[in-house]
């Protein structure tokens, strides 16, 4: 009996408190949700800030590159800024230098050149020469002085150019053409450039240097080759200018000639501009000297 009261007292008291446990046990596991939220919170917000930190110093980064690279873009334009203006003012003093010696070379030495050819001509018209050497002789003299001072013309004309086209290398060609024609009318002398060439631009020392290696070369056949056609062609072959000089003189011997005649100045010419120079001797007679340059 006694145990049976216990049991039912207990009973009695377990249905007492029953609910105020659950009540308990239900407290403490929200307390626990609660506070599992909050430190999962806690961690997401650290988390968060971790990454806006992490964007933030990367954002600053790639700006502080940016800002690098284009202050190393700006160096490097004002750099090459400087460098053209530097070779522009180095091109005007090279060029006023230029004018202020062709004026010399056209006041000084042409007058001085003009001088000659006058006094040549006064003398053989104030006394009678009778000598035929002596009046060969100021012949001679005579036109000896009128060639240089064509030299020097074309000397100052390229002085005064920057640039050089085909086209005006084309009519200093004709010019001396013309005039190595008058002196050798035995021979016959024919010029061809190619049309779409003419235009093509060259800086003065290369057009002059073109220039003169083609005078060396006809003065070369017109005095050893004793040619009856003297042929000088102008061609432009993708990124290279061609140029042909052939005569049907005499020829020569490849293996015995020797880089006289001007052939050395020819080639140092070329050499000076980058170029390239071969001379050969034709089947059927004659010289062929070919000249190569790049054609910018």
């Amino acid at each position: 009996k006694f145990s049976s009261d216990n049991a039912k007292s207990a009973a009695d008291l377990e249905i007492k408190y029953q609910p105020a446990i659950k009540e308990n046990l239900l407290a403490e596991n929200k307390s626990q949700l609660l506070k599992n939220e909050i430190e999962t919170r806690n961690k997401n917000a650290l988390l968060i800030g971790l990454v806006i930190l992490i964007v933030f110093l990367t954002l600053i980064s790639v700006f502080i590159y940016r800002q690098e690279k284009l202050k190393r873009k700006q160096e490097k334009q004002e750099f090459h800024l400087k460098n053209a203006i530097s070779k522009i003012e180095t091109q005007n003093k090279l060029q006023k230098q230029r004018l202020a010696i062709s004026r010399d070379l056209h006041d000084n030495i042409g007058a001085q050149l003009t001088f000659i050819i006058s006094s040549v001509d006064n003398i053989k018209f104030a006394f009678p020469i009778t000598d035929i050497n002596l009046n060969n002789k100021l012949n001679a003299i005579n036109d000896f002085t009128k060639a240089t001072i064509q030299e020097l013309r074309d000397t100052i004309w390229a002085m005064n150019s920057n640039e050089i086209t085909f086209e005006d290398l084309q009519v200093r060609i004709l010019n001396f053409i013309e005039k190595a024609q008058k002196c050798k009318d035995n021979i016959s002398f024919k010029f061809i450039i190619q049309p779409d060439i003419k235009d093509t631009k060259l800086s003065s020392v290369v057009g002059m240097n073109l220039y003169r290696t083609i005078q060396e070369a006809v003065n070369n056949a017109i005095k050893h080759a004793h040619p009856k056609n003297i042929t000088i062609e102008i061609n432009l072959f993708a990124s290279t200018v061609q140029i042909i000089i052939k005569d049907d003189g005499i020829g020569f011997d490849e293996s015995l000639i020797s880089k006289g005649n001007g052939l050395i100045n020819m080639q140092k010419r070329m050499e000076e501009i980058k170029g390239t120079i071969k001379w050969s001797s034709l089947e059927n007679g004659g010289t062929q000297i070919e000249l190569q340059l790049k054609n910018k």
